[in-house]
């Protein structure tokens, strides 16, 4: 579970004097099976949600920035395994006191009614957005979805600021492949075909500079998330 904190997600107030864990690339956070009692709230660096079938392959569910959230579940083992991807710091809270602080105040209690709600929108704009698609218009959708949390990690208010265009790929090839359900040598002929297309450049390995940033959004089909209901009414431009 994920989300984008507001300016009104109250509950968040837990992880103000928590205990805080450093991770290394590759370390992993949570175990798929492990008993569900803790929760995080990511303070910078970045994590990616996987999970494995009985067939070995890997699905990546999502990657979370600075001031995501994750650990929560409905059940009393995590079913989903959460490893770090660049050198991350997390804030670190038990489940307990998390619904003590739920059941004792109703205004934080509605707060994250509100959060989980988004949590399920952002789902269906990535399910949504995935779906039906060639391998280079999700790699399109995958550079956007990048792209949309930086903007809200940063606060960028201006959705023009060629800061959002210098897009991050921390990440490795197969990584985006199994978030995107492609496979590697797909992953890497869908970059070759954006950067000839001018609609991308690739200044490095982990890095993509966005050239030509509507014809990006025209072959993903979205505009990159921005959603009204997912930024404050402050955050909108």
């Amino acid at each position: 579970m994920n989300l984008t904190p507001g300016s009104h997600d109250l509950f968040l107030d837990i992880f103000d004097e928590a205990p805080v864990l450093d991770l290394d690339p590759g370390e992993v956070l949570i175990h798929a099976g492990a008993k569900a009692d803790r929760v995080f709230n990511i303070l910078n660096g970045m994590v990616m949600v996987h999970r494995t079938g009985s067939d070995g392959r890997r699905q990546i569910l999502s990657f979370l920035v600075r001031n995501n959230f994750v650990g929560l579940t409905s059940t009393d083992d995590y079913f989903f395994t959460v490893e770090a991807v660049v050198k991350t710091r997390v804030a670190v809270c038990s489940r307990t006191a998390l619904m003590e602080r739920l059941a004792n105040d109703p205004a934080v209690e509605r707060t994250y009614l509100n959060m989980l709600h988004r949590v399920l929108e952002d789902a269906y704009d990535l399910v949504y957005s995935l779906g039906q698609r060639t391998a280079v218009e999700r790699l399109a959708v995958f550079l956007l979805y990048l792209r949309y949390w930086h903007r809200v990690c940063e606060n960028i208010v201006d959705d023009q600021d060629g800061r959002l265009n210098q897009v991050a790929l921390p990440m490795g090839r197969e990584d985006i492949a199994d978030f995107l359900g492609l496979k590697k040598e797909t992953v890497s002929r869908s970059f070759r075909q954006l950067e000839e297309s001018e609609l991308i450049h690739r200044d490095e390995r982990s890095l993509v500079s966005i050239r030509n940033l509507a014809a990006l959004r025209e072959l993903a089909g979205i505009r990159d998330f921005a959603s009204p209901r997912h930024l404050s009414a402050d955050f909108q431009s």
